[in-house]
């Protein structure tokens, strides 16, 4: 008998604690029986069905999205060197032409120690020229739409150089290409072909234009690559530039604005560090008959910015996801119920409330 009474009291703490915990039940429950069920209800839940299937679709469209982030800040690695990468063709022979680069901290040096030259023809043959053309629309494309430019940047391919003439073009070579590359100081600095080799002192470096025949001097150019990169990753903004001119005296002057840049898309683990640039040009004639002061030549300016620009591919996380799926269902149903309750209780008609007549006395 103690032992069934034991049993018995035990019994009852159990539902004593389950009654306990009933309490705690935030989702009471209804019974079947005092449920009732509206046409209007039912078209309530359609839509609201409907809303959550179409924002489930459009939440997971938004979820395989790549976002392309800018970040700007001041750029603090000043001590990294640049790479001016070079591929240019000028209308005058390799024996006649020099190349020099001087900074403003002091530094000036004999460029034609970094380029290769070569002789070359100006002139085109036809698969250059098509080559020519497709570098001029992808640069069109790239730089047609400011920032734009950086998020196909990202994308941007790796560029192959002009390919060899075919069929080979006829006669002498006349012309000279210059290309490679050049580690340059992370400063304004000032880099131009002129006629004549050069000789470098302690207070700088002068030009032996004076023997070169004047006939000779054209410095009609075309720009194959110009980069600040040793990759030749999409189309910077002088690709495929071509400058002609009749005259001995021409001058054409480059001033580029040279931004730092740092792309990464989702498939690198580290970022392709670049220089991205803008730039003015102007041409003058220095000939001394029209009273101009200069030398004819191909000079290119530039000056670092000291804001830094990093685009970034970038997705949401699969947490993030459900999060938003969550919101989206709970969000949808809570909204549609309190709707439905709001709208069924401003049309339902008013019940006539039911008179008891007097009991007769």
């Amino acid at each position: 008998a103690l032992s069934t009474s034991a049993k018995m009291r035990r019994l009852s703490r159990r539902e004593k604690l389950q009654e306990d915990v009933k309490r705690l039940d935030i989702f009471p429950k209804v019974e079947p029986e005092v449920q009732q069920r509206s046409s209007s209800g039912a078209m309530a839940t359609m839509v609201s069905v409907t809303a959550i299937l179409l924002l489930i679709v459009s939440e997971f469209a938004y979820y395989r999205t790549v976002d392309v982030v800018y970040e700007y800040s001041v750029d603090v690695d000043m001590a990294r060197e640049l790479n001016l990468t070079l591929d240019i063709t000028v209308a005058m022979p390799c024996q006649h032409l020099g190349a020099d680069y001087i900074d403003v901290a002091g530094k000036s040096s004999d460029a034609m120690q970094w380029f290769i030259p070569e002789d070359a023809h100006f002139d085109l043959a036809p698969n250059q020229v098509e080559w020519v053309q497709r570098v001029a629309a992808l640069r069109e494309e790239e730089g047609a739409h400011g920032l734009d430019s950086l998020q196909r940047f990202l994308h941007g391919g790796m560029r192959d150089p002009m390919p060899d003439a075919d069929p080979p073009l006829p006669g002498t070579k006349t012309a000279c290409r210059l290309h490679g590359t050049m580690p340059t100081n992370k400063v304004t600095a000032n880099f131009h072909i002129t006629a004549g080799r050069s000789i470098h002192h302690l207070r700088g470096h002068s030009h032996m234009a004076g023997t070169v025949p004047g006939e000779a001097v054209n410095f009609s150019h075309r720009i194959d690559h110009l980069s600040f990169s040793e990759e030749r990753a999409g189309a910077h903004t002088l690709d495929g530039d071509v400058k002609i001119s009749d005259s001995h005296h021409t001058m054409y002057q480059y001033f580029l604005k040279v931004v730092p840049t740092a792309t990464q898309r989702l498939d690198q683990t580290r970022p392709f560090r670049s220089n991205q640039y803008s730039v003015m040009e102007q041409t003058r004639n220095v000939e001394p008959v029209f009273g101009a002061s200069g030398m004819p030549g191909i000079f290119v300016k530039y000056e670092l910015e000291p804001v830094a620009v990093s685009v970034k591919e970038r997705r949401r996380s699969f947490a993030q996801f459900l999060i938003s799926l969550c919101a989206i269902v709970g969000g949808i149903f809570a909204t549609s119920g309190m709707l439905h309750q709001l709208l069924s209780g401003a049309v339902a008609p008013e019940k006539p409330s039911l008179e008891i007549p007097a009991s007769p006395k």
